[in-house]
């Protein structure tokens, strides 16, 4: 699926807080200084792609991948095809984390290679509970005590996590949760949590999760530029949108699209007398 500018950069800040905030989280204790490329072409022509790659301090490559299934030995040569090409791209070494959800709890970590052995470092988050973390933060939330970045670093990885709710409605109740607060690291949050849903939702469901972050701040940068956000058409294409949903009031709509309660009115009965006129 091809994103726009703007969710191409909501994902670019994803990634950034992944690897400068997460990762720790997770017990990747490196440093960084960029975030590599992800996408391979093999000497078959065949084109490959790798979850996350970033370059570390130390001038070596961390992969990262995320598995929702285990398939044993086929896993491993794939992450090893992966590793195999990206060093001889770079020339550089590459070790791989993969991180796990969806119950699994052990996975096979090595594979044979005949004169050498090819190892992953798996990290498994079936022991973490969303829902723990999510009533923990509210209470935090509650009690009026402002999320800390390990509090915010714990709701990106909620998707990943085991719990009662499907992965939409986990990304969903984590970016209504980050929402409440105006810090750089809760738009990250939510820009991370906009990462995995591209990752792991289908396009219908991805469109659902897109309508909660215009509701955030961060989601201003998709209705800028290339929504062309502040253009009679384009504003009128999000508002109507966002009525058809039937879960915003009129000002949470005319706060986002920064009109009067009014004019949105004004639109959505335009919008009607047009579908009547058609119908005739």
């Amino acid at each position: 699926m091809k994103n726009n500018k703007q969710e191409d950069a909501i994902m670019k800040m994803g990634f950034e807080f992944f690897r400068d905030t997460i990762l720790k989280t997770l017990g990747i204790p490196y440093e960084f200084v960029s975030t590599g490329f992800t996408e391979l072409v093999d000497l078959n022509i065949q084109t490959l792609y790798m979850d996350f790659t970033f370059l570390t301090t130390e001038d070596f490559y961390i992969h990262l991948e995320f598995q929702t299934t285990d398939k044993g030995i086929s896993d491993l040569q794939r992450f090893h095809a992966y590793d195999a090409v990206y060093s001889h791209k770079t020339g550089k070494k590459v070790i791989t984390y993969v991180i796990y959800s969806g119950g699994i709890k052990k996975t096979r970590a090595e594979l044979d290679c005949g004169l050498y052995t090819y190892r992953v470092n798996p990290i498994y988050l079936q022991d973490k509970n969303a829902d723990f973390v999510f009533r923990r933060l509210k209470e935090k939330q509650k009690n009026g005590e402002f999320l800390s970045e390990a509090d915010f670093s714990n709701l990106c990885l909620t998707p990943l996590m085991s719990g009662n709710m499907s992965k939409k409605e986990t990304i969903k109740e984590a970016m209504l949760l980050a929402r409440q607060s105006s810090s750089a690291a809760a738009e990250k949050t939510t820009a991370m949590l906009y990462a995995l849903a591209d990752k792991f939702l289908d396009n219908e469901e991805l469109e659902e999760i897109k309508e909660v972050v215009r509701m955030t701040r961060l989601g201003q940068m998709l209705l800028d530029e290339g929504m062309q956000y502040g253009k009679d058409a384009g504003r009128k294409n999000i508002i109507l949108r966002m009525l058809s949903k039937k879960q915003y009031s009129y000002e949470e709509i005319a706060d986002v699209a920064e009109i009067t309660v009014e004019e949105v009115r004004r639109i959505e009965q335009e919008s009607a007398n047009e579908n009547d006129s058609s119908m005739k």
